[in-house]
């Protein structure tokens, strides 16, 4: 009989346009599948989408990546823009119903985070921080060694701290977050605002690069204001160093123009600025790692 540690974890991971499902082995993905994710707003509806992917039997575990907070093994959506949900709808005990297995549910960008600091630019540090730049905007943290989840599922929400007083009003209920002024959902809204039709994050960074001056602007603008927040988060937590991914983290010169604009910071609070190497499975490595590890502390769920 093969034992549970010998068969590949089914990895799922779980973002606010598409779900993508795995088998884990070691380091390696295989029957990679990917589908739309569900904008119903019921968890079911996710739930479903899961199954339709995924094998149901044939691996030793089972850990899902999702983006929102996970707490007790519940999903609520800190965006429900992002991820339109139940608030606490219980994802760890409709996964185990529909697998046959109790899962590590964890924050998709805390096990990205993981994956960064195990396999990826992370691994030469102790205090690390992994800065996903996309449709949203998402951060793990990786503090002395262990993932920062926090008590309430809430560590490393970098994406909804205050960027811009009086700024634009939040999906997550606040004004001015950074997610408002740095993320690509944020880059194609102002860009269709100022140039006078409708753009999105790539327009904008091609628009940039053909030399149009407001294009240019309000990239500069989204780049100030995550490099103050990284200072923010060095002055907080002293991290040694912040991996950089997503689709406008490693949009071209992007990643440069971080590192360029770090140097206008005073000399304590710059740090090297790194482009995530995990790829754009990290979330499903991370998590499937955690769920290997048996070392994830009681706020990622398995009963």
């Amino acid at each position: 009989m093969t034992a549970a540690s010998d068969l590949p974890v089914l990895a799922i991971d779980i973002g606010g346009t598409k779900i993508a499902t795995a088998e884990v082995r070691g380091g390696g993905i295989a029957e990679r599948r990917q589908a739309p994710t569900p904008r119903t707003g019921r968890g079911d509806d996710l739930i479903a989408a899961i199954t339709g992917l995924a094998p149901k039997s044939g691996f030793g575990a089972v850990a899902v990546a999702t983006t929102g907070i996970v707490r007790g093994g519940a999903l609520t959506a800190l965006n429900p823009e992002t991820l339109p949900i139940e608030d606490g709808y219980p994802i760890a005990s409709a996964i185990e119903r529909a697998f046959g297995t109790p899962p590590l549910v964890v924050n998709d960008a805390q096990a990205a985070a993981w994956a960064e600091f195990t396999i990826g630019a992370g691994k030469d540090f102790r205090n690390f921080a992994f800065f996903t730049v996309s449709t949203g905007i998402g951060c793990g943290l990786v503090i002395d060694g262990r993932l920062e989840s926090g008590a309430t599922g809430f560590a490393g929400h970098v994406g909804h701290t205050r960027s811009e007083p009086g700024g634009f009003l939040c999906g997550c209920g606040r004004r001015g977050c950074l997610e408002t002024v740095a993320s690509g959902t944020a880059l194609a809204r102002m860009g269709s605002e100022r140039l006078g039709r409708a753009v999105t994050a790539p327009d904008l960074f091609k628009a940039a690069a053909e030399g149009d001056g407001t294009a240019t602007g309000i990239i500069a603008g989204a780049i100030v204001a995550l490099v103050n927040a990284f200072a923010d988060l060095t002055a907080s937590v002293d991290v040694d160093c912040f991996a950089v991914g997503g689709g406008v983290g490693l949009a071209g010169g992007f990643i440069e123009a971080l590192q360029a604009c770090s140097l206008d910071l005073p000399r304590v609070y710059r740090r090297p600025i790194v482009a995530a190497r995990a790829g754009a499975d990290a979330g499903l490595l991370g998590a499937a790692a955690l769920a290997r590890s048996n070392k994830h502390d009681g706020n990622f769920h398995r009963k």
